[in-house]
């Protein structure tokens, strides 16, 4: 039940609960508590935390789409719980500078991430999947598969050649772990924890250690190109990129700090939302036969038996389609903040100077106001000429910062999706309960335990 609500007009605020909210009670369940605020205070809301900060929260395409459009002077990500999380592992890269350096840095890496570069790796991805659903295809029925880990471990391991030109799987399970582990305490960490508080202290050993183990692989890999070079065969990987590139102003390339900082950020978030999408594709498939069947009939059709290439793509409407809609139901990032650089005014309301203002992609997607069913999983709706109006589908975020990488995320995840669902068919383990966990993304709470068994003859 919700607190009680202050009146419309106090101070120029919008609705929202008389008494504070403290943490406790949003980490308790993140997405109900986002789901009931839209649902009692309507397109903006307003509370207070227990130290004093003021939240806004927007639940309408409309307002979304001013706050992730107005860019760094109106709405910036500086010291917002993003910056809080991530700068601490990631440094200043793309995802976690602000203003004139931010410019810089999308400058520096655009050229990363044009097409012709991203279709190059198309082959490695294929591969990869392939050798993926052989393994899965020789376990035995009797034991579950870890259908998030390994995907999380194929998608690191793709995004590991296309960007560092460079094989992860020599570092055993250490590295994937280590992205575990921070992933979580990011999640659990607070700007105002206790320093001596012993819980609090073995947080951020655990995170630490953590941290210490992908900056050593990450440093490791870069010192080696530098040291090798790139390989004489394949496509040029993305750090030769980097190296190569310099700011189109100044003619000034990235510092040693930037581009650890550039390739912590790409193989941090170049593999989650890779990963959490096939992850809840795959579930969403084994529940619902009937689209598993229209995938199946696609491929098929389409491919005849052979591998899936990048030139395949525009012709697999379905595949595509099915991964959108996971990330509808499911979105990688289910909360974005922004904090307001001066006074400024918002769906008529007062926003004061410094406020935090939330958008929540999950809300969004789950809204009556913009799609019929939406707790239904319906790929089609995705298939229509028009598409999703604006905003009211933005699981790469959107504005000026959308995700630099939205297009190779794509690339990949349709890819392996069509090279899984072409061999295997996919089954959730007995009583195997399914629960979204929101933490740094939206990930299964209790992991995705399933069973596979072969299709036909693809290998």
């Amino acid at each position: 039940m919700m607190p009680d609500t202050l009146p419309q007009s106090f101070g120029g605020l919008p609705p929202g609960p008389a008494q504070v909210v403290t943490a406790d009670e949003i980490r308790e369940d993140p997405l109900a508590f986002l789901t009931t605020f839209a649902d009692t205070y309507g397109p903006i809301s307003f509370h207070r935390t227990a130290v004093g900060e003021s939240v806004f929260m927007v639940t309408t395409a409309e307002l979304a789409g001013e706050v992730l459009s107005s860019g760094e002077n109106r709405f910036t990500k500086h010291e917002t719980a993003d910056d809080y999380m991530l700068t601490p592992l990631l440094g200043e890269g793309l995802l976690t500078s602000h203003g004139e350096e931010w410019r810089r840095q999308r400058d520096i890496t655009q050229p990363m991430f044009q097409r012709h570069r991203i279709e190059a790796f198309g082959p490695k991805i294929v591969e990869s999947a392939k050798s993926l659903a052989a393994r899965w295809a020789e376990q035995s029925p009797d034991l579950p598969i870890t259908v998030d880990l390994d995907l999380t471990a194929l998608a690191l391991e793709v995004v590991a050649f296309a960007i560092l030109g460079g094989d992860l799987s020599g570092v055993g399970q250490g590295f994937g772990l280590a992205v575990d582990a921070v992933n979580a305490a990011m999640s659990h960490g607070d700007p105002n924890d206790t320093p001596d508080d012993p819980e609090v202290l073995a947080h951020y050993a655990e995170f630490g250690k953590a941290k210490r183990t992908i900056d050593r692989v990450v440093t490791l890999l870069i010192d080696a190109r530098k040291l090798l070079g790139g390989a004489d065969d394949g496509p040029a990987d993305l750090l030769t990129v980097l190296l190569e590139s310099v700011d189109p102003i100044t003619g000034e390339p990235l510092t040693a700090e930037e581009l650890k900082a550039q390739v912590m950020t790409m193989v941090m978030a170049g593999h989650e939302t890779t990963a959490k999408s096939l992850t809840w594709s795959l579930y969403l498939l084994s529940q619902h036969p009937d689209v598993a069947h229209e995938i199946h009939t696609e491929l098929q059709t389409v491919l005849g038996g052979r591998d899936v290439t990048i030139d395949d793509i525009p012709q697999l409407p379905i595949t595509r389609s099915i991964l959108q809609e996971a990330m509808r139901l499911y979105p990688p990032i289910w909360i974005i903040s922004r904090r307001a650089v001066n006074a400024d005014t918002l769906g008529g309301y007062d926003i004061p100077a410094g406020s935090l203002i939330c958008v929540s992609p999950w809300v969004l997607h789950h809204s009556n106001r913009y799609w019929d069913n939406p707790e239904q999983f319906d790929p089609s709706r995705f298939r229509s000429s028009s598409g999703p109006a604006p905003f009211t589908y933005v699981p790469f975020g959107g504005g000026p910062r959308v995700c630099i990488g939205r297009g190779f995320a794509l690339i990949e995840a349709q890819l392996i999706l069509a090279t899984l669902c072409q061999r295997l068919d996919f089954t959730l383990w007995p009583n195997h309960v399914v629960v979204p966990e929101a933490l740094v993304t939206l990930r299964p709470g209790n992991g995705m335990a399933m069973t596979v068994s072969r299709r036909g003859s693809s290998e």
